[in-house]
């Protein structure tokens, strides 16, 4: 563990306060080179870790799981494709039904962008990249299974959350970051509440795909990319921050809190990482 942090906070918010002491918005150069050297932290952490635990092995069957759709079954695929989509729009009909939002929606503004291929590629690429595919990588594709071999999903999954909510504060200290998303930024303690529910989401759909990490990030962008492209209002994201432990809930309710899966299967750690990592292969209560 000690070995992916110096890499996932280390190395990032090394290069990230190197951006800092430019005093420009941190997308303009030189500091968005320093940025985007510093956003790979998590990713080389899992990379390396992987290749120090498991070897040349442990990191190809990394690569498999990044890339591979074929664990992923159907049904899965429903949710991680409709899941963030389906629970915005939830929350924006509260909003404009409560009469809080009377527009939860840029409807027209998402018409407007899905007309543009060219634009909505960009801004899918720009979503993707900066955080779910290199984000994904470490934190399910090396440090939960870590974590499982310890603890309960449930508990491991929370774990990797609170890491994810450090690793992100440094960018409320980013000049100009904020500004690319359009949006009011969130406090800290609205990015905890955020964070920590949907790190549990992604450990559920991760345990039950093969420890699929392309699964991983697919949810992680659904989630981003769905607000971004549909406009949602403060005032209804709010909605959707408070419908989302709900959810969570249940779902830690019906899948039980021990493994997430509803055959109560532990899941195997990917390329041997428990075995190798001196933690225990057993599993204890949250």
């Amino acid at each position: 563990m000690w070995g992916f942090l110096a890499f996932s906070h280390g190395w990032t918010w090394l290069f990230w306060g190197l951006a800092s002491l430019w005093g420009t918005s941190i997308w303009h150069p030189p500091a968005v080179v320093f940025f985007a050297i510093g956003g790979a932290g998590v990713l080389l952490g899992g990379a390396v870790m992987t290749r120090v635990v498991s070897g040349a092995a442990g990191l190809r069957d990394l690569g498999r799981r990044i890339v591979d759709p074929t664990r992923i079954g159907g049904r899965w695929w429903v949710v991680i494709l409709l899941f963030f989509p389906v629970l915005t729009l939830v929350a924006a009909a509260v909003a404009r039904v409560l009469g809080v939002e009377r527009q939860p929606l840029d409807l027209p503004g998402a018409v407007a962008r899905v007309s543009h291929p060219a634009r909505l590629g960009a801004m899918m690429a720009f979503t993707l990249v900066i955080g779910p595919l290199p984000e994904e990588i470490g934190w399910r594709g090396y440090l939960l299974d870590q974590f499982q071999t310890r603890w309960s999903a449930l508990a491991a999954s929370l774990a990797v959350g609170l890491l994810m909510w450090l690793w992100h504060l440094p960018l409320f200290r980013l000049p100009g970051y904020w500004a690319a998303f359009q949006a009011v930024p969130p406090t800290p303690v609205h990015l905890l509440l955020v964070i920590l529910p949907a790190a549990v989401l992604y450990a559920w759909v991760y345990n039950n795909t093969g420890q699929s990490v392309l699964a991983a990030i697919l949810l992680h962008f659904m989630g981003n990319f769905s607000g971004e492209l549909l406009g949602i209002s403060s005032r209804a994201l709010s909605y959707r921050m408070a419908l989302t432990p709900i959810v969570v809930a249940l779902i830690v309710w019906w899948w039980g809190p021990r493994t997430l899966r509803r055959d109560r299967q532990p899941a195997t750690p990917a390329s041997g990482l428990g075995a190798a990592s001196g933690f225990p292969r057993t599993h204890v209560g949250t």
